[in-house]
């Protein structure tokens, strides 16, 4: 067994995935300690980043969001809006407000909706972010998606973190009628925050369809809530993990501030705040 888990670490560090920084914390500075870690969130298209807004607003004051999107979802409201810049102007300022929501730094890679593609420059480009940002964690797009443009940038994440040479932790987040060969690895209780998700949500304007958009975000969290066998009446996002953490391991989902007066539940595959409060 001991060497079976060294194995493990050993796979983990060459593939740049680290899972170590709380254990690490304790030798840190003052000044390291004040600092804030850095989650990155790539998202493909403006939207995108709906599917990972219950842990943006519960995590806004504790790490420092980035979100980069690969595209401007220029096809997202028709050719002719595409082909006059109505569509990019309007999505990426809907983009910029919901960012504004959830205290993150927007980024843009400047693919092309539809036609995205994970080529050098684009992963160099992301690389150099990388780089610069130093995450504690990156989460992308589960590359397995019958949209091809999900695919290309949750390629573009794995290549670009492996050229960066940066140790952080990869999570994937699933769109959920499109993901193909899904299974969270965690499941995160969001339903103290869902009226702060539907806030950003509603920023969305032009890709709200009547509001289709807000009922299936809330029914693929509610499926989870389901799924976790105790959050029944509850909300919760699915993460995978490009190398599963072990028991004990601290991750960015462990880490998170618990609301005061809640307690932690070590349940299903993930670590979610208990729905009741400790007695």
């Amino acid at each position: 067994m001991k060497k079976l888990i060294g194995a493990c670490l050993v796979a983990a560090a060459a593939m740049g995935v680290s899972f170590a920084d709380g254990v690490e914390a304790e030798g840190k500075t003052e000044a390291a300690k004040a600092k804030k870690d850095v989650v990155l969130i790539v998202a493909t298209h403006p939207d995108d980043l709906a599917i990972s807004l219950g842990f943006c607003h519960l995590a806004k004051n504790f790490y420092d969001l980035h979100v980069v999107d690969y595209t401007h979802g220029e096809r997202g409201c028709g050719e002719e809006k595409f082909t006059n810049g109505w569509t990019k102007a309007t999505r990426t300022k809907e983009e910029e407000a919901v960012c504004k929501t959830i205290n993150a730094k927007l980024h843009w890679l400047d693919e092309i909706d539809g036609e995205a593609y994970a080529g050098r420059e684009t992963c160099h480009k992301l690389a150099d972010l990388i780089k610069e940002l130093q995450p504690r964690a990156v989460i992308g797009h589960w590359p397995v998606d019958i949209h091809t443009d999900h695919v290309m940038a949750g390629a573009a994440m794995l290549r670009a973190v492996f050229l960066s040479g940066v140790k952080c932790e990869v999570w994937f987040s699933e769109q959920t009628y499109q993901s193909k060969r899904w299974t969270p690895d965690v499941l995160v209780d969001v339903t103290g925050v869902m009226d702060d998700v539907v806030k950003s949500l509603n920023l969305y304007a032009c890709q709200l369809q009547g509001g289709s958009m807000i009922e299936h975000q809330k029914l693929a969290r509610r499926f989870y809530g389901f799924q976790s066998r105790k959050f029944y009446d509850g909300y919760c996002e699915g993460y995978k993990a490009l190398i599963a953490p072990m028991a004990g391991d601290h991750t960015i989902f462990t880490d998170l501030p618990k609301p005061e007066g809640f307690c932690e539940s070590f349940e299903f595959e993930g670590v979610r705040n208990e729905s009741v409060k400790c007695k």
